[in-house]
């Protein structure tokens, strides 16, 4: 079977190893870096730069400047090595990686220089940048242009209080930035649990992180050499100067070379729960489909979209995907919220465990945060938030039991080895099975 799959990220280059391994040829399409954003100008980039803060920030003390430029060397030698990795991976399995820019037809032909027919096709066109409704200076910053920065900025002004935007304003402030953060919400992390998003925002805040919410920028001017943000707040009109302006105001998918009948309103492909398109053997994955726009997400769409394609029948669950915003502390939510549980109109409850009270955050100095758990009064589990050491790391065990169908008591009747950070789920387990009871 000869299988086409459009965009090198990682739906499209995970989708293009599974179908490989099962003896089909595959043609991956891309036009640009093996890897996509996450590897080249993302996740990757991103957690080396923030690990990096994190070292200095432990011994920044010593009032000596943090070494951007080491801490870009570490940063490009890890995507390096994970692009070389990725690439040799891909050429074991024999995938064949035609470096076109490639269009899909609407009866299923590729066209990248030439023609191509396919029995099977895997649309993963991931996402791009969202243009802000202002006029835009020439360099103003992207997420890209921040990562590739060859110095430091003494101010630095963001807009959007999203995964991003406070990734990136976390990262700046450790290593010395004076950083201002603009979110036109009435919190940061929109969508999100909002009493979590206000303990993160408050200890973001102690950092020197400033915040204006509830607040739109209206233009954004450049002056000689400084930048001029002006914004709405409360009716009143303000202004922030600063050195640089980041925009992470968000993504949205890459579609722009896909016939219009596969998409719909808001330009994301169009898919069933097996993530077929309306075009006979077209399937889509990752960013493309819209919905959380994760790489652990687009991981899990190839994984379905490439059984599918093998012949199963495996419908896509969007519930149990985490979301994780790596600053310090960590937060991590999956499931539902608690302001979405009251949309839902779902007869929920919530409990709550601090930090404080886990043996190993007191060990080791890590007490900030805590674990909230909702669910229902049958003691079903429909969400979870944690705000805290290795949040990200937690987070899949309440995923899990949300994936499983297990319930509060199964969960608190799971053995955790003491003393660790994962007996806060114990804990908070344990608190909601008592009030079930």
């Amino acid at each position: 079977m000869r299988i086409g799959i459009i965009g090198g990220g990682p739906a499209g280059y995970s989708a293009a190893i599974r179908l490989s391994e099962k003896g089909d040829k595959v043609y991956l399409f891309e036009r640009e870096k093996i890897g996509g954003v996450c590897l080249n100008a993302g996740c990757i980039p991103v957690k080396s730069l923030i690990h990096s803060a994190n070292l200095y920030d432990i011994v920044k003390s010593d009032k000596k400047k943090a070494n951007w430029g080491k801490i870009q060397e570490k940063k490009a030698l890890a995507v390096k090595r994970d692009r070389i990795g990725l690439e040799s991976l891909l050429a074991r399995n024999k995938i064949e990686i035609v470096r076109k820019e490639a269009t899909l037809r609407s009866d299923g032909r590729v066209e990248a220089g030439v023609e191509y027919s396919f029995d099977k096709v895997i649309v993963a066109t991931g996402s791009k940048p969202i243009i802000p409704p202002f006029t835009v200076p020439k360099d103003l910053w992207s997420s890209t242009e921040a990562l590739e920065t060859e110095q430091l900025p003494g101010s630095l002004v963001i807009i959007g209080a999203g995964y991003v935007g406070l990734e990136f304003g976390y990262l700046f402030s450790c290593l010395g930035s004076k950083v201002s953060i603009i979110e036109k919400e009435k919190e940061v992390l929109p969508g999100e649990d909002k009493e979590s998003a206000g303990l993160l925002r408050k200890s973001l805040m102690r950092r020197g992180i400033k915040f204006y919410l509830s607040s739109e920028v209206a233009e954004v001017k450049k002056v000689n050499d400084e930048f001029e943000v002006f914004f709405k707040k409360s009716n009143e009109e303000e202004e922030i100067k600063s050195e640089k302006v980041l925009s992470a105001i968000g993504r949205k998918p890459n579609t722009d070379n896909l016939p219009g009948e596969i998409l719909n309103g808001s330009k994301a492909v169009k898919v069933n729960n097996f993530l077929e398109t309306k075009i006979r053997n077209v399937y889509a994955a990752g960013d493309c489909v819209g919905g959380y726009l994760l790489a652990h997400s687009a991981f899990n769409d190839a994984g379905i979209a490439a059984r599918n394609i093998f012949g199963d029948k495996i419908e896509k669950d969007k519930f149990s995907i985490p979301r994780v915003v790596y600053t310090d502390p960590e937060l991590a939510s999956v499931g539902k919220s608690e302001e979405q549980a009251q949309s839902d109109s779902i007869d929920y409850m919530v409990s709550k465990v601090p930090f404080a009270s886990n043996p190993r955050a007191v060990t080791t100095g890590k007490t900030r945060g805590q674990i909230k758990l909702t669910f229902t009064k049958k003691g079903k589990i429909i969400g979870s938030t944690i705000i805290g050491e290795n949040a990200s790391e937690l987070i899949s065990l309440i995923g899990l039991a949300i994936d499983k169908g297990l319930g509060v008591k199964e969960l608190s009747e799971t053995v955790f080895p003491h003393p660790t950070f994962s007996e806060i789920i114990g804990k908070v387990s344990e608190v909601a099975e008592a009030k079930t009871i």
